[in-house]
């Protein structure tokens, strides 16, 4: 799949329903194969963006996920940690949705514990933060195709294995309804938040022209005091 955007052609990395067969609550219930999301990294639309991109560190990304289910389960990410980026601090992330309305489920592991499990509800404009220490995953809950948008630091790669080995994070959305994954054991209710209002803005693109407000994405252990300020 291709996209064009301001007349540049973006090609995406896709992402199929079998590969999200380690964490499906039901995985014996895919009978046929299809393409679950489409990504489309490192966005940019002119030599000056992309030499603000590689000179920070920072990446902005589309996706494009459709509506569907697996036994009763919507579709989703296959769900993934960042790595350390200074002692027991994680890289955050940034989060719009462009089209649509998606489910972010958070989750904070200590020890090998969940200790907080946060759902976020975002429509189009919407902007959600997943703070350090957290995993995530996307899920469509509509009848429609859902597209976001993200910025996030370049210099790691996703963690997927916690998920995989649990098979999921630790709820599933099956049936309009939040079931507990029994492979985590004793787990925190679910809280829901709303999506955050540290940004006030329309595209969230816009910050290319701005990318200090990013830092706190590359670098979060020189900038403490804007992590401290993001709540979920």
């Amino acid at each position: 799949m291709e996209i064009f955007l301001r007349g540049k052609k973006f090609k995406a990395e896709i992402r199929k329903a079998s590969d999200l067969i380690p964490v499906l609550a039901f995985p014996e219930a895919l009978k046929e194969d299809f393409n679950a999301y489409y990504m489309f990294r490192n966005i940019y639309f002119d030599d000056e963006q992309l030499s603000k991109l590689k000179e920070t560190g920072l990446r902005y990304d589309y996706t494009i996920m459709i509506s569907a289910e697996v036994g009763g389960e919507r579709i989703k990410t296959l769900g993934h940690y960042h790595p350390e980026v200074f002692e027991g601090l994680t890289y955050p992330e940034v989060y719009q949705v462009l089209k649509g309305r998606a489910f972010f489920l958070l989750q904070k592991e200590v020890e090998g514990k969940i200790v907080d499990a946060v759902v976020v509800e975002a429509e189009k404009k919407d902007i959600v933060i997943v703070p350090p220490n957290y995993g995530h995953v996307t899920i469509n809950p509509e009848d429609e195709k859902i597209v976001t948008a993200n910025w996030v630091c370049n210099k790691f790669s996703p963690i997927y294995e916690p998920y995989k080995m649990r098979r999921g994070a630790c709820y599933y959305y099956v049936n309009e309804e939040w079931i507990k994954n029994p492979r985590y054991g004793k787990v925190p209710e679910l809280r829901f938040a709303e999506p955050n209002s540290f940004f006030d803005l329309e595209d969230m693109f816009e910050l290319i022209d701005d990318v200090e407000k990013l830092s706190f994405l590359t670098k979060p252990q020189e900038k403490i005091n804007i992590i401290k300020k993001i709540r979920i």
